[in-house]
C-alpha cells in the first residue's frame, strides 16, 4: 500500500537526472545535457505543482503546519526552486550555447543552488511534511493521497515532456 513517505522518491529520483545532467555538461555532451535537463525540469515542475494541488490543500486543511513547515515556506520554496529552474532553462537551451570549458564550469556552478536548495527542501519534506499525513490520516487515506498525488505528479511530468519536444 502507497504511503505519502513513498513520495519522497521522486526527490531521489530528481537527484539523479540532475546529476546525469552534470555528468553531460562535464564531458561537454550538449544533446545530453540538454535532454537530461528537459527530464529534471519536466519532474520538478510535476512534482512541486501536483504537491501544491493535492498535498498542500490537505496539509492545510488538517492543521498539520509546524514553525519548521508551514504552508508559507513550502511555497516560498517550491518558488524559488521554479525560479532558479527557469533560470537554468534559459541558459541550458540558449541559442548558440556551446560547451567550452568556461561554459561548462559556470553551468556547474550556477546549478549549485538549485540542488543546494533541492536537497534543503528534501530535509524539510522528510522531516514533516511526508510524514505527517501519514500520522495524521488512516492506512487507506494515506495511500489515497498519495496515489492521487502520483497519478497527477506522471500526467504532467507527461505534458511537460510532450510541450519540450
Amino acid at each position: 500500500m502507497l504511503k505519502c513517505a513513498d513520495l519522497l522518491d521522486s526527490h531521489a529520483e530528481l537527484t539523479a537526472r540532475l546529476n546525469q545532467h552534470l555528468q553531460a555538461v562535464v564531458v561537454g555532451d550538449l544533446q545530453g545535457a540538454r535532454s537530461s535537463f528537459r527530464s529534471f525540469a519536466a519532474l520538478l515542475q510535476a512534482h512541486s505543482l501536483a504537491e501544491d494541488r493535492v498535498l498542500i490543500p490537505v496539509f492545510q486543511e488538517l492543521e498539520l503546519e509546524t514553525n519548521g513547515c508551514s504552508i508559507e515556506i513550502l511555497d516560498k520554496e517550491h518558488r524559488k526552486l521554479r525560479r532558479l529552474l527557469a533560470d537554468a532553462f534559459e541558459r541550458v537551451f540558449a541559442e548558440g550555447a556551446d560547451l567550452t570549458p568556461a561554459i561548462r564550469l559556470s553551468w556547474i556552478e550556477d546549478t549549485r543552488m538549485l540542488k543546494e536548495v533541492l536537497e534543503h527542501h528534501d530535509v524539510r519534506e522528510r522531516a514533516a511534511f511526508n510524514p505527517a499525513f501519514d500520522q495524521a490520516l488512516d492506512q487507506a487515506e494515506a495511500s489515497a493521497l498519495a496515489g492521487e498525488c502520483l497519478a497527477l505528479q506522471q500526467e504532467l511530468e507527461a505534458q511537460y515532456l510532450a510541450q519540450a519536444r
